[in-house]
C-alpha cells in the first residue's frame, strides 16, 4: 500500500528512477514502459503475465517455471550442465533471460522474425537462447541450426558462449559461422575457384578497378568516387548484371540524376570491371552472394540441411546477403530469426530493407527496450551522439530510442578534447589507473581502448606499454577473451559485439561534425561507447 501511494505520485522519469531500489524489478520496468507510451495490457502481454492468477507460494516447482523466476534462476537438469556452469568464467554466465526475451526465445513462429533493440538490450543473448531452443526441439532428422553473423570475431565469441549455454548434444546440432566463412566453404565444396574481393583498393582488385576507370566516358562530368559509390550502392547492392536492369534501377539517395543516355555511358565501366575481375579469378562479395543464391534456387531438392537460421547483427548485412540467407532455407515455420539495431549500422553501403529481399516479417516483429549492459549515464551520452541522424528499422521504416532505458547507474562519461594521440594516451592511462585503484580487492576490471584506426590503436598501445600497462590487440584472428589483467586494444569495427567494464574511445574531432555529414562516424562512436558497462571516456584528437 505504501509503494502504491509512492507510485501514484510519480510525475517524471527522474522520480521513477528515485524509487527504483524500492520497487520490484518487474514493476520498475513495466512503469517505465507505460511512461514511454505502452499500455498496461501491452506490458502484460509481452511478459505473458496474468494479474488475475492465484499464486501458490508453497509450490516451488511451479514458481520456478514462471518467466519471472527463470530470469533470475536456472534449474540444472544434469551433471554435465552443472559442470559447464561451474567452470564458466563470470562473463559467460549468460543463462538468464528477461521474461520478454524468454517468450521470444521459445516456441514456434509461423515465419521470419525480426527483433530490434539498442546496444546492451540482450539481442545476442536472446539469439543464442533461440538457437539453443531450436536445436533442442526442432533440429530433427540430422538437420542443424545455423547461427550466423557479420564478423569472424563475433562468430568466435558467440560459439564460445553457446558451448557454455548448451549441452554437448544441443551444440552438435548448431553450426556457428560468419556469413563470409560460410560462403567460402560453399565455394570450396563446389570447387569454385574465384577468390572474394573485400577491398577494392588492394592487389588484383585495384588493378581491375583502375583498368575499368580507364574506359570511362570523358564527356561525363563526374569524379572517380562517383563510379565507386554507384557500383556499391546501386549495381552490387541491387544485383544488376545488365544494362537494361541498370536503366530502370532505383537510385534514391545518390544525389546525381542520370538520364537514360548517361546511364548507358556509365554502365561500360562496371561491365569492364567485372570482366577484369573474372580474368583474375576474382569476384566482388555481393556478386558471390547473388550467384550462390541463384545456384541454390536452381538446385531444387538439394537442401542445405538447416532446420532454422539465426542471424545476429542484421543491420550489417546488405541486400544480396539477406537474399542469400532467404535462399538458404525453405519458407516455413521457424525458418529465419533476425536480431539487429539500426543505431549500430556501421557499414553504410549495406543498408537493406528486409521486405525487398523476400523476407516477410509482418506480424512477427518485436523490440527490446531495456539495457542490461550499459549504465543509463553512458547510454544517454551515446544516444546524444546520434541526435540528428536517421535511424532505420531494417525494413524501410524508422526506429526511435525514446523507450530505451538502462537499469543500472554510474558516473557520467567524460568527453575531453586533446591535442593529439600523446595527450590522449596520457588521459587514457590516468583513467585506467583511477579505476584500478578504486576496484575492490578481489575485483579485476576489464578495459578496452577503442581507436579509429589500426595505426592509432598501435600507437596508443605503445604508450600504455611504456607506462607499464600490459595490453593486447583485438584482431580478426582473436578477441583474446581469456586475457587477464591487460588492457584490450581495438578499432571501432573490431570492438563491435564485445563488452568491457571500462572503455576509452579515441576519435578525431571531425567525427563530431554536423550530423548530416558525419552520421557514419557518429554510429561508430555510438558502438564504441556502448561497449562499456561501468565507465567510459571519450577523447577527441
Amino acid at each position: 500500500e505504501e509503494l502504491l501511494q509512492a507510485v501514484r505520485k510519480i510525475g517524471s522519469e527522474e522520480a521513477l528512477d528515485a524509487l527504483q531500489l524500492r520497487l520490484p524489478a518487474e514493476a520498475y520496468e513495466g512503469l517505465f514502459l507505460v511512461a514511454a507510451g505502452d499500455s498496461v495490457n501491452q506490458v502484460l502481454q509481452a511478459r505473458e503475465t496474468r494479474v488475475d492468477q492465484t499464486i501458490d507460494t508453497s509450490d516451488f516447482a511451479a514458481a520456478l517455471a514462471t518467466a519471472e523466476s527463470q530470469s533470475r534462476f536456472v534449474v540444472v537438469d544434469d551433471d554435465e550442465a552443472m559442470l559447464a556452469i561451474m567452470n564458466a568464467p563470470l562473463a559467460q554466465w549468460r543463462v538468464f533471460l528477461h521474461p520478454t526475451q524468454n517468450k521470444l526465445a521459445r516456441g514456434d513462429r509461423s515465419g521470419p522474425v525480426r527483433v530490434l533493440g539498442g546496444a546492451g538490450t540482450g539481442k545476442t543473448v536472446l539469439a543464442m537462447h533461440r538457437a539453443k531452443w531450436l536445436a533442442e526441439n526442432r533440429a530433427l532428422g540430422g538437420k542443424k541450426v545455423l547461427f550466423t553473423t557479420f564478423t569472424r570475431n563475433l562468430a568466435l565469441d558467440i560459439e564460445e558462449n553457446l558451448k557454455t549455454l548448451c549441452s554437448a548434444d544441443a551444440m552438435s546440432r548448431i553450426e556457428v559461422k560468419n556469413l563470409d566463412a560460410w560462403v567460402g566453404g560453399f565455394m570450396r565444396a563446389r570447387k569454385l575457384e574465384h577468390r572474394i574481393v573485400y577491398d577494392r583498393k588492394q592487389d588484383g582488385a585495384l588493378q581491375a578497378w583502375q583498368s575499368a576507370l580507364a574506359t570511362k566516358d570523358a564527356t561525363l562530368d563526374v569524379p572517380d568516387s562517383f563510379y565507386s559509390d554507384e557500383l556499391e550502392q546501386v549495381v552490387l547492392a541491387q544485383g544488376l548484371t545488365t544494362l537494361d536492369q541498370y536503366r530502370t534501377a532505383r537510385r534514391i539517395g545518390r544525389g546525381v540524376i542520370l538520364s537514360r543516355a548517361k546511364r548507358d555511358a556509365v554502365w561500360p565501366v562496371f561491365e569492364e570491371y567485372r570482366g577484369q575481375l573474372a580474368s583474375r579469378k576474382l569476384k566482388e562479395v555481393d556478386d558471390a552472394y547473388r550467384e550462390i543464391a541463384e545456384m541454390i534456387a536452381t538446385e531444387q531438392g538439394s537442401e542445405l540441411g538447416y532446420a532454422a537460421i539465426v542471424i545476429d547483427e542484421t543491420q550489417d548485412f546488405g541486400p544480396q546477403a539477406l537474399k542469400l540467407l532467404r535462399a538458404m532455407i525453405a519458407h516455413g515455420p521457424n525458418d529465419l530469426f533476425f536480431v539487429g539495431d539500426g543505431h549500430q549500422r556501421i557499414y553504410s553501403r549495406n543498408r537493406a530493407a528486409m521486405s525487398r529481399c523476400g523476407i516477410d516479417i509482418r506480424g512477427r516483429s518485436r523490440k527490446l527496450y531495456l539495457n542490461y549492459r550499459t549504465t543509463d549515464e553512458i547510454r544517454r551520452q551515446a544516444v546524444a551522439l546520434l541526435e540528428g541522424c536517421e535511424i532505420d528499422d531494417l525494413d524501410d521504416g524508422h526506429d526511435e530510442s525514446k523507450r530505451y532505458k538502462s537499469l543500472s547507474h554510474g558516473p557520467a562519461p567524460e568527453v575531453r578534447k586533446t591535442s593529439g594521440l600523446e595527450e590522449a594516451s596520457q588521459a587514457a592511462i590516468g583513467f585506467i589507473q583511477q579505476w584500478r585503484s578504486a576496484q575492490a580487492e578481489n575485483e579485476s576490471l576489464s578495459f578496452c581502448v577503442v581507436s579509429y584506426s589500426e595505426k592509432s590503436r598501435d600507437a596508443l598501445g605503445q604508450q600504455l606499454q611504456a607506462a607499464g600497462i600490459a595490453s593486447v590487440p583485438i584482431t580478426a584472428q582473436s578477441n583474446h577473451a581469456d586475457a587477464r589483467n591487460v588492457v584490450h586494444l581495438a578499432t571501432m569495427h573490431r570492438a563491435k559485439g564485445l563488452e568491457f567494464d571500462c572503455v576509452i574511445v579515441v576519435a578525431p574531432e571531425s567525427y563530431l561534425g554536423p550530423a548530416e555529414e558525419t552520421a557514419g562516424q557518429r554510429r561508430l562512436l555510438y558502438v564504441a561507447l556502448t561497449r562499456a558497462k561501468r565507465g567510459a571516456l571519450l577523447l577527441q584528437v
